[in-house]
């Protein structure tokens, strides 16, 4: 009576283990999904953009040239598709959405 559970057993754990490789197959050759920075989103000021934003690396160095008004302290301007956003550095938080001039 043992030998048809037995054998049932490894069938059903062979079976499981060929999806293991079809599994992985599917991971590595997945094309990559790129996310809008805003998610789709409209900004609003108070909300928060993501973390990439908060990064001095994204800051605008140049804002006087831009027309824009000096960053209060611990925020810089940021460009987000064709707006300039002051963002708190610690938070993300939003406090000024300006249209950006081309």
């Amino acid at each position: 009576m043992r030998n048809p559970t037995l054998i049932a057993s490894l069938v059903l754990i062979a079976g499981l283990g060929a999806f293991g490789p079809m599994a992985q197959a599917v991971e590595a050759t997945g094309d990559a999904v790129e996310h809008s920075p805003n998610n789709g989103r409209r900004l609003v000021e108070a909300d928060r953009t993501p973390a990439e934003y908060q990064r001095s690396d994204k800051a605008i160095k140049n804002w006087k040239q831009k027309g824009l008004e000096a960053p209060e302290e611990g925020a810089q301007w940021v460009q987000i598709h064709d707006k300039y956003v002051m963002v708190v550095i610690a938070s993300g938080r939003i406090l000024k959405i300006t249209p950006a001039t081309r």
